[in-house]
């Protein structure tokens, strides 16, 4: 049966699923301009926020609460005091069974601490042990740096770009498309990581 209250501990940091009381970090965190500089969704209201992610959380908790692991999955990040450092999600993609899309947004308070690094390996870690997942994917625009040596440093290959896809404040950016069979990843490592976090 899922546990409502399960954390997962990697490193200094600690995952949980995200609830609706989250919302107000997640609102701050991506009113900051340095967060929200390379994500083509902002800038985004609290208003914004809560429309976009409660539909998710809201369902996410009906699964939990009925002792479904969720398919998808919104993870919150903290420091061990608790101490709020960002968001992680795992989504299904509609029309593609198996395949699972992973996203990030992290507060300027966990940048350059590796934060990032573990998140994307916990968050592939649980989309192939608790989702079964057969190939895994994400998005970033161009400029984002960071962003794009997170997923090539998991396996993610550069699959795609779209050119002037993304409208960010009248500046058009160019969409990258990373994506691989899980078959094609350090399998090894992102068990390892399973283990050492205790999804498995």
């Amino acid at each position: 049966m899922t546990d409502t209250a399960k954390t997962w501990t990697h490193g200094s940091e600690r995952y949980r699923y995200a609830t609706l009381d989250d919302l107000g970090s997640f609102a701050t965190m991506l009113a900051d301009p340095e967060v929200g500089r390379w994500l083509w969704f902002t800038p985004i209201d609290a208003e914004g926020v809560a429309q976009f992610f409660t539909p998710f959380l809201a369902a996410q908790q009906g699964q939990i609460a009925e002792g479904i692991t969720p398919q998808t999955a919104v993870f919150t990040v903290e420091d061990s005091g608790g101490g709020y450092l960002g968001l992680g999600a795992v989504v299904e993609v509609d029309g593609s069974p198996g395949g699972f899309e992973l996203g990030f947004q992290l507060s300027r308070a966990a940048w350059g601490r590796g934060v990032g690094t573990r998140l994307s390996r916990f968050l592939a870690a649980y989309a192939l042990t608790l989702c079964d997942a057969f190939r895994l994917e994400a998005s970033c625009l161009e400029g984002n740096t960071a962003s794009r040596r997170l997923l090539e440093n998991l396996g993610l290959e550069l699959e795609g770009r779209r050119p002037g896809f993304r409208l960010k404040q009248g500046e058009r950016h160019t969409e990258l498309l990373y994506g691989a069979e899980v078959s094609r990843l350090d399998r090894e490592r992102l068990e390892a990581t399973a283990r050492d976090v205790g999804l498995i």
